[in-house]
Parts: C-alpha cells; sequence; structure tokens
C-alpha cells in the first residue's frame, strides 16, 4: 500500500516508489531515484506537472505541460494593477464556475468573517517560499478587514514532499476539522527547508490529533482523489505559480505584497474589478 511514512523515508533512495510499483532497482540513488518516478509518474504527474521537474526523466513530459499551463504574461495582463515596485502584476481572467469550483474544493478552509461580502482565494504549495512569506500578512489582512473571508486551496505542484504534506493537511481537516486545518497550515507556514510527509505528521501530533488516524486517512483514495482534483482545476484556472489569488472572477499571480492584495479587495468592492477605471 502506498503509505505517507514508508514513502517519505524511503523516498531519498527512489526504492518504495520502485517496488510500488513493481521495478526492481539497481544502482546509484539518484539512478534509482529516477527509475522510481519515471514508475510512479500515474501517481504524481498530475500533482507535479504545472511547472516544477521532479527529476530529468519527468523533464520533457513536465515542461510541455508547464508551457501549456504558464498565464499571460504581466505585460498581457487584464487589468493594469500594479505592485509596490510599479511593475504590473499578472493576472487574467477565470471563469466563475471555475473559481466557485475551487473555491468549494473539500481540502480547503477558511480563516476571517463567517458572513463576508467578498472571498479572497489563495491557492498555495507547503514548500512554496512566497507562501510563507505571504503567511502573516495573509492573516492579517483577515484580521484587519471583518467582511472578508480567505480561503486556502492546497495544490501541490512543488514534488513529492508536497505532494505529501498536502495529503497529511487533507487528512488533519477530516479528522480533526477546520480549526486542526488552520493551526496545521499555520506551522507549516512556518517551517524551513522541505515539508514532506514525516514532518506533516509530527506536526498532526503536535496539535494533539492521532497520529496513526491522520496517517490513515492521509494514504486513502478518497484523499489523493480530492488532491488530483484540486490540481486539475488549478490547471484549467491557469494557475500556473504559487501563490496565485482569485478574486471576482480574476487570477492574481504570484506575491505583490499586502498593500497590493488590499487594494485589490477595495476595488472589487467599489467597481466589481480589481483595479477601477480613473
Amino acid at each position: 500500500m502506498w503509505s505517507i511514512r514508508n514513502t517519505a523515508i524511503e523516498r531519498r533512495t527512489g526504492l518504495r516508489a520502485a517496488r510500488h510499483a513493481g521495478v526492481t532497482c539497481l544502482g546509484s540513488p539518484g539512478r534509482c531515484h529516477g527509475a522510481a518516478i519515471r514508475a510512479t509518474h500515474d501517481v504524481t504527474a498530475m500533482l507535479t506537472r504545472r511547472h516544477l521537474v521532479l527529476t530529468g526523466a519527468l523533464a520533457a513530459p513536465v515542461l510541455v505541460a508547464s508551457a501549456a499551463a504558464l498565464p499571460a504574461r504581466a505585460d498581457d495582463a487584464w487589468f493594469a494593477l500594479r505592485g509596490p515596485d510599479g511593475r504590473t502584476v499578472a493576472n487574467h481572467r477565470v471563469p466563475v464556475e471555475l473559481e466557485s469550483e475551487i473555491i468549494d474544493l473539500d481540502n480547503g478552509f477558511s480563516i476571517g468573517s463567517q458572513s463576508p461580502d467578498l472571498t479572497l482565494t489563495e491557492i498555495y504549495d507547503s514548500n512554496c517560499g512566497y507562501c510563507r512569506r505571504a503567511a502573516a500578512d495573509v492573516k492579517a489582512m483577515a484580521e484587519a478587514d471583518p467582511d472578508l473571508r480567505i480561503r486556502f486551496i492546497n495544490a501541490p505542484s512543488l514534488g513529492l514532499p508536497s505532494f505529501q504534506a498536502a495529503r497529511v493537511e487533507y487528512a488533519v481537516k477530516k479528522v480533526g476539522g477546520e480549526d486542526k486545518a488552520r493551526a496545521f497550515h499555520d506551522r507549516s507556514m512556518a517551517a524551513r527547508g522541505v515539508f514532506d510527509g514525516i514532518r506533516a505528521l509530527d506536526v498532526a501530533r503536535d496539535i494533539g490529533l492521532d497520529v496513526d488516524e491522520v496517517e490513515k486517512a492521509a494514504d486513502s483514495q478518497e484523499v489523493g482523489d480530492v488532491l488530483a482534483q484540486a490540481v486539475r482545476l488549478a490547471n484549467a484556472a491557469n494557475l500556473a505559480a504559487t501563490p496565485s489569488w482569485l478574486i471576482a472572477g480574476v487570477a492574481l499571480i504570484g506575491w505583490p505584497g499586502r498593500g497590493t492584495i488590499e487594494s485589490a479587495v477595495r476595488a472589487v468592492r467599489e467597481c466589481d474589478k480589481p483595479v477601477c477605471d480613473g
């Protein structure tokens, strides 16, 4: 059985993944890891193909898939939303129906208002450096704006450790509810270095959950299916980088800073767009 714990422990050599797919792997750890990645492509490809290459063995298919998913460049942006450096923030339209599907994903959780007039959604990865850098400001935005709800959706894109961590995070929500999911998220965004399945299970234990119950949920087919759906929808919305933000049918790509995001929120309330004319 595919296991968060066993895969995290043994991924350094790739032996666990290779065995899972019925592949005998002999030779150097690097060669073994490459064989394992090829063997488990059907398990992980959907969850890693947005823009990161796991190994040279998958470079070609990953890059081809990523190129199709890249958003418009900043100079092709739909709206002239400026960051603090004066540069245009990359942005594009997203169908409202697709935005709603992403917001309603079962692995998501929220902070802020329980009766909001506006929802801002962050698409993130547990190992995204800019997501970690933004975390404190994102919480501060929710605390400062009583009518804003911020929704968090984990759509892992940065490799196998992110896939493992996302499984555990969703399992934490299933086992402990949204309060535990929020506590887990705070810990994961404060982490340094690679945040994988083992570290995620340690956090689950630290916040008071039965780690065996969390691990069992994390290894379930249901959790894997929801994460695959999250990545499929992120691809469909052309969210090729993390963090990405959805607001009123528009995607903002990257972290332009708290002030820029708050400016977009104010504009949406005023004119239903992230930038008002004039």
